[in-house]
């Protein structure tokens, strides 16, 4: 039942009834989307930027500068997809943002960061519906190569990485670590850069150490995230040759190795075997896969129950983290589920607890449904979904990385590419009307947008 707010579940809403009934010929529907996102650029690299930034004492970046940052960058997707929101996602928005705000007044520590995440997730896709599979592709490799050019600068030469870039600091300004937090690797990469004394790397220890490498995401579980994004993306699409796709297969391995992530590395073996089986193909499938994982999590919860002890993580490992999001479902009562009481236990750690806490079950299993039956134009959007849906399922076992714009903007412009409403026979008419129109007005809507 995962949400992609920075979750799957606007995005579903997220093609507009109106869009789909408009002839695909219209090729001034490209919008400045086509080509590579700068967009989805920014929301992968704006942090690496302030990190930079505040390790050369620039100025001191708190987590209101990174709010803001991210906000501006979620407010330009907005100005370029204004014009294609459908009157049936400004009700649910509308219905969404009454009821959230109504959860408030009874669960004060609700978070509304969530609706922030679903805005993610719809301003991206509709942003990728615009533009072509082809930009989708393009951009796939400019963050490959940006990835991996800083991912083996911070891998072999890391204490000039760490000068260069004091992630510990950053993080720490931002509120996610503690000033008394002891930072037992000594670098100043983020707390999970290291996999010190009996947490030894899975992959290749003898070669790389203890280090998990963050590349420009500062953190490697987002690193992770980027490479199950890839593999969804390779399983879905078949542009180019087929050696220019098997050696972005690679790559996309090679990330996951490099950050050493363990669910990536599971996720991409499992995505794989979804798409070797007719499955994929099934709405209820994808609506299933999230829902059964969740049952599954909270079966598994009841049956390590420990009365009158709070859920807690008492292994920091891959079972542990498991354990822990199960026993926490199991131990709510009927307001948490509905959003209206806050968890006894903090939630950052298990998306599902994240998104049922925050939005309620039924609201929840709405947007899920709207995902799931909502229809894909091409094969590669069939796919795309299933992978998603599967991706979800599994990320939101162990936390809600899931969300942050840093990957969702690239996952949900992916996923709108596949659903393209713009032909390869229009994409390059428009793609040229869209540069002569850019070079006069960069910031006002395109012509098409007020035709």
């Amino acid at each position: 039942m995962s949400l992609a707010s920075d979750t799957p579940f606007l995005a579903f809403a997220a093609a507009p009834a109106r869009a789909a009934a408009r002839p695909a010929t219209r090729a001034p529907a490209l919008s400045r989307a086509d080509g590579v996102s700068w967009l989805v650029v920014a929301g992968a690299v704006f942090n690496l930027a302030l990190c930079f930034i505040n390790t050369r004492h620039v100025i001191t970046v708190h987590s209101s500068e990174i709010a803001l940052c991210e906000l501006a960058i979620i407010f330009l997707a907005f100005i370029e997809v204004r014009n294609t929101i459908s009157p049936a996602v400004v009700r649910i928005t509308a219905v969404m943002l009454c009821f959230e705000i109504g959860a408030k007044l009874i669960n004060p520590r609700l978070d509304l960061k969530i609706l922030h995440d679903l805005a993610i997730a719809y301003l991206f896709y509709q942003l990728g519906t615009r533009s072509t599979l082809r930009s989708g592709e393009r951009t796939m490799w400019v963050l490959m190569a940006m990835i991996l050019f800083i991912g083996f600068f911070e891998l072999l030469f890391t204490n000039l990485f760490g000068m260069v870039f004091d992630v510990w600091t950053y993080y720490v300004n931002k509120g996610v670590i503690s000033t008394s937090t002891v930072n037992y690797s000594n670098t100043n990469l983020f707390i999970s850069g290291n996999r010190g004394a009996a947490a030894s790397r899975t992959f290749f220890q003898s070669i790389f150490g203890s280090h998990r490498v963050s590349s420009l995401f500062l953190e490697p579980d987002s690193l992770g995230n980027f490479s199950a994004i890839g593999f969804a993306w390779c399983l879905s699409t078949s542009l180019g040759s087929r050696l220019r796709h098997a050696f972005l297969f690679f790559l996309a391995a090679l990330c996951f190795v490099l950050a050493d992530s363990r669910f990536a590395s599971g996720c991409a073996m499992a995505m794989i075997g979804l798409r070797m089986t007719p499955l994929y193909r099934s709405r209820f499938v994808v609506f299933a896969m999230p829902v059964a994982v969740m049952m599954g999590l909270m079966l598994q919860g009841a049956n390590h129950e420990m009365p009158g002890i709070l859920p807690s993580i008492i292994g920091d490992n891959f079972s542990g983290r498991l354990l822990f999001s199960g026993r926490l479902l199991d131990y709510w009562y009927l307001p948490q589920w509905f959003a209206m009481a806050p968890s006894q236990v903090y939630t950052a750690d298990t998306g599902y607890a994240y998104i049922i806490n925050n939005l309620g079950l039924p609201l929840t299993l709405f947007l899920l449904a709207l995902f799931a039956m909502h229809p894909a134009r091409t094969k590669s959007a069939v796919s795309m979904k299933a992978m998603i849906s599967l991706y979800f399922a599994t990320s939101l076992c162990i936390g809600a990385s899931v969300f942050t714009i840093k990957t969702a903007a690239l996952l949900w412009f992916l996923y709108g590419t596949t659903n393209s409403v713009v032909t390869p026979a229009d994409a390059p008419a428009a793609t040229t009307a869209r540069l002569k129109y850019f070079r006069f007005n960069r910031f006002s809507p395109s012509p098409e947008h007020g035709a």
